[in-house]
């Protein structure tokens, strides 16, 4: 196993994106949304809202959800702009709590998307990179500090897979997602089915 210090590739990070009053209303606000846990991950402390399209992973498809709420656009054209996109090109906003203990296990996002942009809130963690290898897995670790946001872009959107350790404090997170041009492909063919 190799350790590094430094993110994978294609890894960026801004801090500060809100101010700690922005902060306190979107953990409101989110708490004030239909936070419910996925029936694909029982028994993990983590609850989710999806809005302007959601992947449904046991077809493979996507389904329309309720449009990105007012008080999350001003977030959601920040995101866009930290990733040199429109907000017109955010296809999913996802909204996660993480009670203590939650988990994400390692894994890739699906090929569908694109672009995932993350914003953390309530709680610092660290977010978990592993790239298998030939000669050992290349592991690295990157603090993900409250009010701060993260692309996945390149070697770290592709070749390194990310999970989160169990949380130990109450943290709250937005993920936004771009379509790539399977994903648009896909969303079209259900938009006109």
């Amino acid at each position: 196993m190799k350790q590094h210090d430094a993110p994978p590739p294609g890894f960026k990070l801004a801090y500060e994106i809100v101010s700690p009053s922005e902060e306190e209303a979107l953990i409101q606000l989110m708490d004030a949304s239909d936070l419910r846990c996925a029936p694909y991950d029982p028994g993990n402390a983590r609850a989710s809202a999806s809005f302007g399209w959601k992947y449904l992973f046991a077809a493979d498809s996507f389904e329309r959800c309720a449009p990105i709420p007012e008080g999350l656009q001003s977030i959601a054209g920040k995101a866009a702009a930290f990733a040199g996109l429109e907000v017109d090109d955010i296809a999913e906003c996802l909204l996660n709590r993480y009670e203590p203990g939650a988990i994400i296990q390692p894994h890739f996002d699906k090929p569908v998307f694109e672009h995932v942009i993350g914003v953390s809130l309530g709680a610092t963690s660290v977010m978990h990179f592993r790239k298998p290898g030939a000669d050992g897995d290349d592991h690295r670790a990157v603090e993900l500090p409250r009010r701060s946001i993260y692309l996945l872009a390149g070697q770290a959107r592709d070749t390194y897979q990310h999970s989160l350790p169990p949380i130990a404090v109450t943290r709250w997170s937005l993920t936004f997602r771009s379509l790539s041009e399977v994903g648009v492909r896909l969303r079209d063919g259900v938009a006109a089915g």
